[in-house]
């Protein structure tokens, strides 16, 4: 079977192995699986190395189950498809790894030619038909040639170079990503200053009027891996990569970086900078400035450069890494540093800034009520705004809060527009422009704005998370679950991605499914949410009351729009309205769903509904 896909996988994994074939099989792929084609008195050994020898693709499946196993005929496999790959060309599709579990990359133990490439996480062997075209447009005579739809599916697993060298060529010294630089300083535990310093590049080139730059969380994906710099360009979508290397010695910080021409590893510009500390904001734009430069472009304007205190920018620093983990019970750590370094330097804007999103995502949590965090929030945006007009976080962190917690659409979409305006580059930004327009109503926009966002960043799960609610809003649950499949790839442990999931399915009238997701939801009041809505879709009225109960019981002074979404969903119409007034009363975040949201679609014909979109400022004529 010279154009057949080569399944290799341990014992343990035989079941998602068939669920993976049978999806193939039925698209016409033709796919070895060796449970159906090894015949009673085949030389088995000597077939098997002939299909590995002749296959088109290899598609090993990883899990817990290899992991688990150093010893394995599947070794074998993977270990003749790695030597295969040593006598092929640099544009040859062959791998497709595939992981069933949450088994995670970086510390896998496969071949490195198997890590050099991206996974794609099909948990349980459950195929989408997304997965079942990349494969097929891998195989030999398949056309490349990327349809309406394309954007993120030409970013697959094995991609051939000649596609990314045409997408290289269509970006050609307009797109960059910066990678995390190297900590060389002899305490590793100073892992988050590297990482700062990089993310601080990234901020200032993303000032570059046309230049795209790749937001953090794509190009810190690849931390630690060892994935060619033409793979990550592919996967990035980008022409040029930035690396380097952070060595810090007391206050004194040494910083290499080089800009590297993907399409030939030609290294562009290199240099080396040894500085203050507290010069580091300068030594920044200087190296943004000299990138700039060898691509031909024009640094946006920037703030003058201040000097930082070592101490106070090292706990901002701190800060920022606790912040960018986005798990909920450390962010009062974040606040302890942010509120340390602004007591050292009251005057540094991008402090303020950075404290005003956390505050704004901790109000409601617990460690502030709704009311409290969101003061703190705006007073915070408006204090780094005033400290420095020009830096984009700042107004984005003020749009932020009012669009969570202000309700005023305008003056929310104005502060976005200058966040905008001041950082070209900033997908994040982007998104929140594309979950606004949703807010709205206008879920064509949203959905268009937010794919732009998954194309300039595609492994950035904050966007994604926008391009699947945005769907949701829209009614349009098939492309909604393929992306929330998509995202949980991307961040398997993501609360959200799993709620996306759940609510999906739910709409397609996938019932058990959905309720299957549900128990997926990480603990908390999504889960709860979840488990409430679908029990009562099984018909497990006393389980979903169970459910309910919890809810209130636990989250209900912070939750109150997802107690009144499990009751809009059962149909009990006036306690959906006491618990939205509630939600409005105390400035509840998920309020501003209300207008779009799926769940909620059993309100619309009472008279209620139309009065409470206006005390939104949500109405139609309100929004014209």
């Amino acid at each position: 079977m010279p154009g057949a896909v080569f399944l290799s996988y341990a014992s343990q994994d035989a079941d998602a192995a068939r669920r993976i074939a049978e999806a193939l099989r039925a698209a016409g792929i033709e796919a070895w699986f060796d449970q159906s084609e090894l015949r009673g008195g085949d030389a088995w050994d000597q077939k098997i190395r002939r299909q590995i020898k002749e296959c088109a693709l290899f598609l090993p499946i990883i899990s817990a189950n290899t992991q688990a196993r150093p010893e394995g005929y599947f070794r074998l496999e993977w270990r003749l498809a790695d030597q295969r790959t040593h006598l092929m060309g640099r544009n040859r599709a062959f791998l497709v790894p595939v992981c069933v579990d949450q088994t995670p990359d970086a510390n896998a133990d496969a071949p490195d030619s198997f890590t050099a490439v991206q996974w794609t996480r099909l948990p349980g062997g459950e195929t989408p038909p997304a997965f079942v075209e990349r494969v097929k447009r891998l195989l030999p005579g398949e056309s490349s040639t990327p349809g309406p739809e394309s954007g993120e599916k030409n970013r697959s697993v094995g991609q051939p170079m000649a596609q990314a060298m045409a997408a290289t060529r269509s970006t050609e010294g307009h797109s960059v990503a910066v990678l995390a630089f190297a900590n060389l300083s002899n305490d590793k535990e100073n892992e988050y200053f590297s990482d700062g310093i990089s993310e601080e590049l990234l901020n200032v080139l993303a000032k570059v009027k046309g230049l795209k730059v790749s937001a953090r969380t794509s190009a810190f994906h690849f931390k630690g891996k060892d994935t060619p710099i033409p793979e990550i360009a592919r996967q990035l979508g980008v022409a040029y990569v930035v690396e380097g290397s952070v060595r810090k010695a007391g206050d004194r910080v040494r910083i290499t970086a080089q800009l590297i021409k993907a399409a030939d590893g030609f290294h562009v510009w290199s240099d080396t900078f040894t500085r203050d500390l507290k010069d580091i904001f300068a030594v920044q734009d200087e190296i943004a400035g000299l990138i700039a430069q060898a691509l031909s472009l024009k640094l946006g304007a920037t703030s003058a450069a201040r000097a930082v205190n070592p101490e106070a920018y090292q706990l901002f620093l701190q800060g920022r890494a606790i912040f960018n983990r986005e798990v909920p019970d450390e962010y009062a750590k974040a606040i302890e540093c942010y509120q340390a370094s602004i007591a050292i330097d009251e005057g540094c804007a991008l402090t303020w800034a950075w404290l005003a999103l956390v505050y704004c995502m901790s109000a409601g949590s617990g460690m502030y009520s709704i009311e409290a965090g969101n003061r703190l929030a705006r007073e915070a945006a408006q204090r780094a705004i005033a400290l420095d007009p020009e830096l984009a976080k700042g107004h984005f962190a003020l749009g932020f809060e009012e669009l969570m917690h202000g309700w005023d659409w305008k003056q929310a979409a104005a502060l976005l527009a200058r966040a905008s305006e001041l950082t070209p580059g900033d997908v994040e930004t982007r998104s929140m422009v594309a979950h606004l327009a949703g807010i709205m109503g206008r879920c064509d926009e949203a959905i268009r704005l937010a794919r732009q966002a998954v194309e300039l960043d595609p492994l950035n799960y904050f966007s994604t998370y926008t391009l699947v609610r945005s769907l949701g809003f829209a009614g349009r649950f098939e492309e909604m679950e393929k992306q929330a499949e998509r995202v949980i790839s991307i961040n398997p442990a993501g609360l959200r991605s799993r709620l996306f999931l759940f609510l999906a399915r739910l709409f397609q009238g996938r019932i058990d499914e959905a309720a299957r997701a549900a128990e997926e939801v990480p603990p908390g009041w999504a889960r709860r949410t979840a488990l409430a809505c679908a029990r009562f879709a099984q018909g497990r009225i006393e389980d979903s009351e169970a459910a309910l109960v919890e809810l209130k019981v636990k989250d209900g002074t912070h939750a109150a729009y997802q107690v009144a979404q499990v009751y809009a969903f059962r149909g009990e119409v006036d306690q959906a309205f006491q618990w939205l007034d509630e939600a409005y009363r105390v400035r509840d975040s998920g309020t501003v769903l209300l207008k779009c949201d799926p769940l909620m679609r059993k309100l619309h014909a009472d008279p209620r509904w139309l009065p409470f979109l206006r005390k939104l400022n949500l109405a139609d004529d309100q929004l014209a």
